[in-house]
Parts: C-alpha cells; structure tokens; sequence
C-alpha cells in the first residue's frame, strides 16, 4: 500500500487555501437545481388531480446563463384510473417535460416554450371507448410576460387537451400576482381561464401564502373554480411543504 503524507508547510498553505476555494465555488452557481414536495390535494387548474389526497411531487432544471432552461417534474395523479371503463389505464403518474428561454428587455421579462404532459399506461380502445376520451398525453406552447409582482402567462394546445376528443387549440389564460410582505412570507394571487375548444369553459382563481421556514418553503392556498355540480372542481384548502436543491 502506497500511504501519502502531508508535511507541515503544505498543510498549513492547503488549509489556508480552503476558504477561498469555498468562496470561488459559492460564486459559481450550478446550472442544475432540484425540488420535491408534498400536497394535501394535486390542483391543476382548479381541477384536484389526485381525489382531493396527497400528492408526492418533485422535478430537476437546468437553466444557461443565456436563458436557455430544460427541466422534467412529476406528480402521482389518480384521475385516469378514477374514470369509470371496463379496464383501468394503470395509470398513477404524471411526467412534465419542458424547454424554453428567458429573458428580460428592460424591466418586462418574457418566457417563451413548449411543454409536453405525458401520462405513462395503457390507453386500450375499449378504455378509450368507455371513457370516451383519446390518449390523455398533451403537447401545450407557452408564452408568458412578467413585470415586477405581476405574470401572465397563454398557453395554447397542439394536440388535444388532456384526451377530450377534437380539443386541440384549446388554450388557458394565467394572470398572477405575488409579493413578499415580510422576509420569507410571500403572498400570491391567480386567475386563470381555460378555453376548450369544442367543450365547456371554465375560469379558476387560487389565493394564497408562502412562509419560508429552515430552509423549507409552507404554503396555504384557497382553490376554487365556478364549475358547477363537479366534486373535484369544489372550493378548497391546500396545504403544501417543498424544498429546493
């Protein structure tokens, strides 16, 4: 065995070096970032995704420094099994993959990019036939403007929206607001309409507040829509805890 040992001088001039290596590391923030949480209730635009239970999420980015960003996030989700058909799709599992490019003229910042939902199964035609709907995978562009507290956001679909039949080109409406009244404590405002081509139109509104708390980001958010006689689109509260990497 080969054993390495450190003299005196060498030492004390590596130690010395250490906090200078940490702080040219500290400056050189990494490009990849992750985040995993946990919902009381899965809201997709108004609509609970998960029966109104919890929700395991949690997704990876990486965003250039010329505004250049690709990222994949994923949730268990119940509405596809929870569809009443002579055979379950097997499906538990939403996949969001995304890639887009940010950027800022003067102080409005824009956000422009395609993001794919992708919900792994098996779509057999006689689940097809009894549910009355296509293959649930959804290919939506989004384009999106921020300007201090304020966001809006339109999305537009390529391909038909979430499995209704004949809905592509359905399009959603997202303007949001959020500030930080006190350092770590965050409030949000949203509203949003969703346009489905050949379906029923709905708007969705979601109040809320963010404290974050070692590290740890805890949310608690009113949900509601003005969708009648539909359970999974009732007023509600959610509670959510997440962490960034």
């Amino acid at each position: 065995m080969i054993t390495r040992t450190l003299t005196a001088a060498p030492f004390a001039a590596l130690l010395a070096a250490l906090p200078l290596a940490s702080s040219v590391h500290a400056e050189e923030a990494s490009p990849f970032t992750a985040n995993v949480g946990i919902v009381s209730d899965y809201a997709y635009r108004g609509w609970s995704q998960t029966d109104e239970k919890l929700a395991l999420q949690g997704g990876f980015d990486y965003a250039h420094s010329s505004g250049l960003y690709a990222g994949v996030w994923g949730s268990n989700v119940s509405w596809l099994n929870d569809i009443k058909a002579s055979k379950s799709p097997g499906n538990s599992l939403e996949l969001d993959l995304y890639a887009g490019y940010k950027g800022t003229a003067g102080p409005i910042g824009y956000d422009v990019g395609l993001l794919q939902y992708y919900y792994p199964g098996n779509y057999s035609a006689s689940w097809r036939a009894d549910s009355g709907l296509k293959k649930p995978h959804t290919l939506e562009g989004y384009i999106g403007v921020s300007w201090e507290f304020l966001t809006f956001k339109y999305s537009y679909a390529f391909t038909d929206l979430f499995g209704a039949p004949n809905s592509d080109g359905s399009q959603y409406f997202d303007l949001g607001a959020s500030h930080e009244v006190m350092p770590g404590l965050k409030l949000s405002a949203h509203i949003g309409r969703q346009k489905i081509e050949n379906g029923v139109s709905y708007n969705d509104w979601k109040l809320g507040a963010t404290q974050s708390l070692g590290g740890f980001d805890i949310g608690l958010f009113y949900v509601d829509t003005d969708v009648n006689n539909a359970k999974l689109a009732r007023e509600r509260v959610i509670l959510s805890i997440s962490r960034a990497f």
